[in-house]
């Protein structure tokens, strides 16, 4: 049991440095750009220059997250996307600037993440109007 653990934690370690360095990829793309491209670029997403930055230096974590959580309500983050750009990027940038990441990361390993999403996920109002609107 204890090798289990241990190798849990190894591969959370590693998924997390990976994000990390992806995350510092972006971040650097973004400082080599003109701060005019930067500032097309952020208000092409809808976003500020500083929401963008906030978003690339946390995007590739939440976004693992964000897919996960929505599979868990039976919602597909990739036919969101194609069907509703800007409310996926409203929900990347809550899912970038939420502080319980661990939480939802342990919830959803465990199987129980869109039960208890209400106590902890910013989205988690948003998932539920959308299953409900998928039901109706």
């Amino acid at each position: 049991m204890g090798s289990q653990r241990f190798r849990a934690a190894f591969e959370r370690f590693v998924e997390k440095w990976r994000d990390y360095r992806a995350a510092l990829a972006d971040l650097r793309e973004i400082e080599a750009m003109e701060p005019d491209t930067v500032a097309a670029v952020a208000a092409g997403c809808g976003l500020s220059v500083a929401e963008l930055r906030e978003v690339v230096a946390d995007g590739s974590s939440a976004t693992s997250l964000m897919a996960r959580m929505m599979k868990a309500y039976g919602l597909d983050p990739e036919g969101l996307r194609a069907r509703d750009p800007l409310t996926t990027r409203d929900i990347e940038v809550l899912c970038s600037r939420c502080v319980t990441k661990g939480h939802c990361r342990r919830e959803l390993d465990a199987g129980t993440a869109a039960d208890h999403a209400d106590g902890f996920c910013p989205n988690a109002h948003t998932f539920e109007r959308m299953v409900d609107a998928k039901a109706g």
